[in-house]
């Protein structure tokens, strides 16, 4: 009756030692989804706030001559007045990148953080700069003297580079270059190219390497990385 007691016993630790392991590689499982999922979420709304502003960059209202015939208006400005839809900043020593857009105030347009401007520029212009300070990607809207606001955290790196269009024997071609390759010719620019890294907040052991976005390998640390791209046509280019 011992000898039974015992193997039953020895079994019974064994199915428990088996559960509590599943247990933990279930949870372990289920936080890297969690943490995946949530570094997906980020990049979706990041890139779509900035493709938002992207897609509309350099747009300018028709205006009717009255006599059957229309014109563009002459009252957009450019990003901060510069004469520019768009304009960038390279980050210093591998250090994030500045992105500015704008377009055309048509009187019902929302910059990245949602805000009509301020009456300077009511009717002239709709500005947003993208940039990255603390860990968070931020936009500075129509409103300068508010400051930047977040959109996203978690973000490690924010990359930028601009497609320079030119016609070529195959057509169209573009030739993605970097804020200093621009050189002055932002009125060439007709496509922009970012990429964006977000790390998790938790630590992984199971967590793989990247490929960054500065086309470097980045060595596992324990952190799960979500590295995304997205490449959005100016489309309102005259």
């Amino acid at each position: 009756m011992l000898l039974e007691l015992m193997v039953a016993l020895g079994l019974g630790m064994g199915v428990l030692l088996a559960a509590l392991g599943t247990l933990a590689f279930v949870q372990a499982s289920a936080a890297v989804h969690g943490d995946a999922l949530r570094l997906q979420q980020r990049a979706d709304i990041a890139l779509r706030d900035i493709g938002r502003q992207l897609r509309q960059a350099g747009a300018i209202d028709l205006m009717d001559n009255g006599d059957g015939t229309v014109r563009f208006s002459s009252v957009f400005d450019g990003h901060a007045a510069s004469g520019y839809a768009i304009q960038g900043e390279d980050g210093r020593q591998g250090k994030p990148d500045i992105l500015s857009a704008s377009h055309q105030d048509d009187g019902e347009a929302r910059d990245c953080l949602g805000n009509r401007p301020d009456a300077a520029a009511q009717g002239i212009r709709m500005d947003s700069r993208f940039s990255v300070a603390d860990g968070s990607l931020r936009c500075l809207g129509a409103h300068a003297a508010s400051g930047s606001q977040v959109i996203v955290d978690g973000v490690e790196d924010f990359q930028v580079l601009y497609g320079i269009r030119s016609a070529g024997a195959g057509g169209t071609q573009f030739r993605f270059v970097d804020a200093d390759g621009v050189a002055g010719h932002w009125g060439d620019v007709a496509a922009v190219q970012v990429c964006l890294q977000l790390r998790s907040e938790s630590h992984h052991p199971q967590a793989a390497g990247v490929r960054n976005c500065q086309g470097r390998d980045q060595a596992a640390d324990g952190r799960l990385r979500r590295v995304a791209y997205a490449t959005f046509s100016l489309r309102n280019l005259h």
